[in-house]
């Protein structure tokens, strides 16, 4: 028997997917059991991944395409982050000096982007690292918690050891920058870190420099806040909320037009507070519909579009069916023999 996981007009396009043959005694069989739960998932998957497969497609063709088989390169740090490359068309205008290219194009003749495949909001830029831990309980102002503070230095090691491992591909110098782009500044709402190699930097990297905002820095600031010991926690919810007409990106972009600097960050972090904290930015991107009313993970649809937020879903995602199609063959085998 076949079980259709994806409906479609043209039978040829429906994918098909085996199903066991359910027996009576199946559930006092195990194996079977274990092996149903598998294609199950296989199912589960194949439809989730298949439904916009398209559109999702095309963003990583755009933006793994020099990298996907690089990632490697990340050695162990390939269970947590992912190397992203900038559109083509980026990449090859980064020593241009159009107005239509600057700003836009690539910051350097080779620059990436270091993503995280753990989408939890708290997660989704530098302006909030630190300020709530998993279970959106809040810590006070000036503190923070102290997994931010070995989160982000695993990212800088990651991304340094993934450029040490492509360097003799790609030719980047020893010379490299890691820079993050502060909320507000920000162009896309999930967490991606900018691989700079600053030996070879164009027109878009002077443009930017007021923005980028060196790895060094942030964590000298969560270091100064984590130093500062225990402190009592508050549930998000206990915060108030802001009016609805408050852009919050807006706001922070006026009240700090420049972070690129340990003290223009630290501003920036106190500001944020003033400006309503972590509660006020959950409501917001919920409004947006970054965030969905009861979830900690930002949203992968397609509206909004969150590019690197979709490109870490749908990579874990294909890991996890490409390993349940691995141990779904292994079962079959099994059965065989």
């Amino acid at each position: 028997d076949t079980c259709k996981c994806l409906k479609s007009d043209d039978a040829e396009k429906e994918v098909l997917v085996s199903a066991l043959p359910v027996t009576a005694d199946a559930s006092e069989d195990a194996e079977k059991v274990r092996y149903m739960r598998v294609v199950l998932r296989v199912q589960r998957h194949w439809r989730v991944v298949t439904a916009r497969k398209r559109f999702a497609n095309q963003a990583a063709v755009s933006y793994t395409g020099s990298t996907a088989n690089k990632q490697t390169f990340l050695l162990h740090w390939q269970a947590k982050y992912i190397i992203a490359n900038n559109l083509p068309a980026n990449d090859s205008h980064w020593d241009s000096d159009d107005p239509g290219w600057v700003g836009k194009a690539s910051m350097s003749k080779r620059h990436r982007f270091l993503i995280r495949r753990n989408l939890h909001w708290r997660w989704f830029n530098a302006l909030i690292f630190g300020m709530l831990d998993e279970n959106e309980m809040v810590f006070p102002e000036c503190h923070c918690c102290p997994d931010a503070l070995s989160e982000i230095r695993m990212m800088k090691e990651a991304a340094l050891t993934w450029v040490k491992g492509v360097r003799e591909v790609e030719g980047w110098s020893e010379n490299v920058g890691l820079f993050f782009h502060v909320y507000g500044h920000n162009s896309v709402n999930s967490l991606h870190m900018h691989v700079v190699d600053l030996d070879f930097v164009g027109p878009s990297f002077h443009c930017q420099e007021f923005k980028n905002l060196s790895v060094d820095h942030v964590i000298q600031v969560l270091e100064e806040d984590v130093g500062r010991g225990h402190c009592e926690l508050s549930p998000l919810s206990s915060f108030p909320a802001i009016e609805d007409t408050i852009d919050l990106k807006v706001a922070s972009v006026k009240a700090c037009p420049v972070i690129n600097t340990v003290e223009t960050y630290r501003r920036a972090r106190q500001i944020f507070w003033t400006l309503g904290g972590p509660r006020a930015l959950r409501d917001q991107l919920e409004r947006q519909n970054f965030l969905k009313d009861g979830s900690a993970k930002l949203t992968t649809s397609n509206k909004p579009f969150n590019v690197f937020a979709r490109l870490a879903y749908q990579d874990s995602v294909g890991r996890v069916l490409f390993a349940s199609e691995n141990s779904l063959s292994k079962l079959q085998d099994r059965e065989r023999h």
